[in-house]
């Protein structure tokens, strides 16, 4: 036991012997710092100096600037730069215009060894202090780190010369001490590296490198032992992890397919809100301020009638999906689609202000009617002797929006007297027209030119509501009323005869929606004589 003790101890003595060149480094290292610590105290000291300096010369200057005795501040400012740490001086007049200045900074001095002061020049004129002017002048810390890296060099060769001494001897120690016991550790690792067969490293001590090669080789053995039930375990455990990524790999797939799937069924900031977690799937509503619209197409039923259903379905879905792109174009929320109708809103579940929702809802429906025209060509040319033509409106009002329904099954929708208003101005709007109620166009008519239309009744509400025709944006207002206008005046001189079915149709529409609309007018106003 003595024996071990007394070998545990000559190691910790050889250790020792291989740390001196550390502890050696670290005492340079704390000599340098100490010069460094020094170097700053020296810096600050100049700035000190310099400091003191410019108030003592800016106090001197005070009557030779104030008497404009160029000659006297010329000499005062060559005898400031007598100083070896001041390069160049200079004094400002009032206006900051240089006076008068003496030395200059070398071309090649480093920024960072410069240092700059400036102080004002004030005279006191009896009635207060007053600024003449300020003393300027530029100096360096070249000297003061000379004399650092004088020291340090010194130091430093000192501190080399003992190191390589140092070094050599524990290099000597580490090689005979432990690089012998390392270096045949190191095989035996690599042979274990390379899979080849292991051996246990031969080496007789019992100091602190004994002990951890003899517990090497226990654990080689172990770990031997160890390689052979892993190998097993390992065969299973990736069988089953390749059974599992597959049957996950297919679940995500099959998770993907159903969410897009599903994303058709709802408007896409719905299904964004609650894919993401933003909003919780249950009975829920709130009371917000929306633009709600509501179009349809007009005379479906006729239309309905005279198309085969194949073609029904496909000439409704395409007017639907054309309509719903650009519902989506502009930041709509499509709530649902009822036959050939569609309602819309915007303020939830995402809002810019209730202005400009209702701005966005109406170049909505103006971008629809401007589609609708160009759709009928395309319907002309597939056989379709009757296009869609479809009816708007449009209100902003208070609203419910939220999920209605039952715990197991909800429909995300818009309840309220806004949506009756938008439904009834949807109805009493003629083919191609756009109808808004005065709430709407409060929020619109600096950017849409309307067209007052008068007040209509709906069923449930005691007051009239005001309605407008939207006739387009402001900047092409005009051209769409002169449009207009020689539309009707070319509708009316048209001899009738030459005109087709299809072009007596229309025209037979557009003056019944006319001579209605005069109608109602006419109604009114004899109402109120």
């Amino acid at each position: 036991m003595m024996l071990k003790q007394e070998r545990r101890q000559t190691l910790r003595g050889k250790f020792l012997r291989v740390t001196i060149p550390l502890i050696f480094l670290s005492v340079i290292g704390v000599f340098s710092v100490i010069e460094l610590i020094a170097h700053r105290n020296a810096v600050s000291r100049l700035e000190q100096t310099l400091d003191g300096m410019i108030r003592t010369q800016t106090a001197a200057l005070v009557n030779p600037l104030w008497n404009l005795d160029r000659d006297q501040i010329r000499l005062s400012l060559e005898a400031i730069v007598t100083n070896r740490e001041i390069l160049s001086a200079r004094v400002l007049g009032e206006d900051g215009n240089p006076m008068s200045e003496a030395g200059a900074v070398p071309e090649g001095a480093s920024p960072g060894d410069l240092i700059s002061m400036r102080r004002d020049i004030v005279f006191d004129t009896g009635a207060g202090s007053k600024v003449i002017g300020a003393l300027e002048f530029v100096a360096t810390r070249q000297f003061v780190w000379e004399q650092t890296r004088n020291r340090l060099l010194i130091a430093a060769v000192i501190a080399l010369v003992a190191v390589s001494i140092e070094v050599a001897a524990a290099l000597y120690a580490l090689r005979t001490i432990i690089g012998r016991p390392l270096a045949r550790l190191l095989v035996s690792i690599n042979r274990a590296r390379g899979s080849e067969e292991r051996e246990p490293v031969a080496w007789d001590s019992t100091d602190e490198l004994g002990q951890v090669i003899t517990a090497y080789n226990e654990m080689q053995a172990k770990q031997q032992e160890y390689e052979g039930e892993l190998h097993t375990a390992r065969d299973t455990l990736e069988d089953r992890v390749h059974e599992r990524t597959a049957e996950l790999a297919a679940k995500s797939t099959q998770l993907e397919h159903l969410a897009k799937q599903l994303s058709k069924y709802l408007s896409p900031q719905v299904y964004e809100t609650i894919f993401q977690g933003r909003q919780e799937v249950k009975i829920a509503a709130t009371r917000k301020k929306l633009t709600v619209f509501f179009s349809d197409i007009a005379d479906f039923v006729e239309t309905a009638d005279r198309l085969e259903s194949e073609e029904l379905t496909q000439l409704l879905n395409h007017y639907l999906t054309e309509m719903s792109r650009i519902a989506l174009d502009h930041g709509a929320t499509i709530d649902k689609y009822v036959g050939d109708a569609i309602l819309i809103f915007f303020g939830d579940p995402e809002t810019r202000g209730v202005r400009e929702d209702a701005r966005a809802c109406v170049r909505m429906a103006i971008a629809m009617r401007e589609r609708m025209r160009e759709l009928e060509g395309v319907w002309r040319a597939a056989g379709i002797a009757h296009p869609l033509r479809c009816r708007m409106g449009i209100h902003t009002d208070f609203c419910t929006v939220g999920n209605f329904g039952s715990e197991d099954r909800l429909d995300y929708t818009i309840i309220g007297r806004g949506v009756n208003i938008a439904s009834r101005l949807e109805s009493l709007a003629t083919p191609g027209e756009i109808l808004i109620s005065y709430e709407t166009y409060a929020h619109v008519t600096d950017e849409i030119a309307c067209e007052e239309k008068g007040e209509v009744k709906v069923k449930g509400l005691a007051y009239p509501v005001a309605t407008y025709q939207v006739l387009g944006p402001r900047d092409a207002a005009s051209l769409a009323l002169a449009s207009e206008k020689t539309d009707w005046a070319a509708l009316i001189a048209k001899d009738p005869e030459a005109m087709t079915e299809a072009e007596r149709r229309e025209a037979i529409a557009r003056l019944s929606g006319a001579l209605e609309h005069l109608s109602r007018t006419a109604g009114k106003a004899d109402a109120a004589e």
